[in-house]
C-alpha cells in the first residue's frame, strides 16, 4: 500500500474517473476549515481545488439547489441515478430524491430502526444503504421507497459498516469494525470479505485498476 494523504479526510467522491475529497486544512476550537484536493486520471497527485469542483461531483450540475437541502453538505450522503435523479440523505437524516434541476421530488427518510445511513449507493432501478450500529445492508425499492431486502442482522458479516461503493454489480462496503472490506455481489447476494486491514477502514473507492481506502491513518492507494 501506498500513503496517498495524510490529513484528516471528510468525505469522498469518485466521479467521472477523478477522486474528490474534502479533509482538515485547519481548526481551532470554535471552527475547522475545510479544504478541497482532487487526485485525477492525469496526476495521481492530491492537488488543490476549488468548492464547487467537490460540490459539482457530489451533487450533480444543479448542486447549488441540491447542496442547499443541507445544512452541512460535507456530512450529506448522495447517489446519482442512471436516470440522472440524484439521491440526497442530509446531514440531518431526511432523504430526498432530487430531479435534474435540483429541486425535490420526494422526501421522506430511509431510516432502519431509527438509524440514518451511514452511507448510500444506487444500483439499477434501487438504492442500496448500510447503517454502522445495525450491522445491515437494505436494498430500497424507488417506487414504494421501502425496504425490500436485507443483508446482514444476527451474525452479520458487517462490523460498523460505515461506507458502501459499487463497481458494476459489486458493492464493496467499508467496516470500521473490522477493519476489513467486504464485497457483496447485488445480483446474486453472495457475501465474499477482501482485505483486512490494521486500522479501521472508513470508505472505499475504485476507478479504472487503482483503488483506494480511507483508513484511520490516511489515504491509501492498495
Amino acid at each position: 500500500m501506498e500513503r496517498v494523504f495524510d490529513g484528516e479526510i471528510y468525505d469522498m467522491i469518485c466521479q467521472n474517473g477523478n477522486l474528490v475529497f474534502t479533509y482538515c486544512k485547519s481548526a481551532n476550537e470554535s471552527a475547522v476549515l475545510v479544504g478541497y484536493k482532487m487526485i485525477s486520471k492525469d496526476n495521481p497527485e492530491p492537488t488543490d481545488v476549488a468548492k464547487n469542483i467537490y460540490l459539482l461531483s457530489k451533487f450533480g450540475s444543479n448542486y447549488r439547489n441540491s447542496s442547499e437541502l443541507c445544512s452541512n453538505y460535507v456530512k450529506a450522503k448522495t447517489a446519482e441515478l442512471a436516470s440522472g435523479v440524484l439521491c440526497l440523505v442530509a446531514d440531518t437524516g431526511k432523504a430526498y430524491m432530487v430531479d435534474q434541476t435540483g429541486m425535490p421530488i420526494w422526501s421522506g427518510d430511509l431510516d432502519y430502526k431509527g438509524e440514518h445511513p451511514s452511507g448510500i449507493a444506487a444500483y439499477k432501478n434501487s438504492i442500496w444503504a448500510c447503517y454502522q450500529k445495525s450491522g445491515v445492508l437494505l436494498r430500497f425499492n424507488l417506487t414504494t421507497m421501502r425496504e425490500e431486502l436485507r443483508i446482514g442482522g444476527t451474525n452479520s458479516p458487517f462490523n460498523n459498516p460505515c461506507h458502501i461503493f459499487v463497481d458494476g454489480n459489486v458493492a464493496t462496503v467499508s467496516n470500521s469494525g473490522s477493519n476489513k472490506l467486504i464485497e457483496v455481489n447485488l445480483d446474486s447476494y453472495v457475501v465474499e470479505p477482501k482485505e483486512e486491514f490494521s486500522e479501521s477502514v472508513y470508505s472505499f473507492v475504485k476507478y479504472g485498476d487503482k483503488r483506494y481506502a480511507l483508513l484511520e491513518s490516511g489515504l491509501y492507494l492498495i
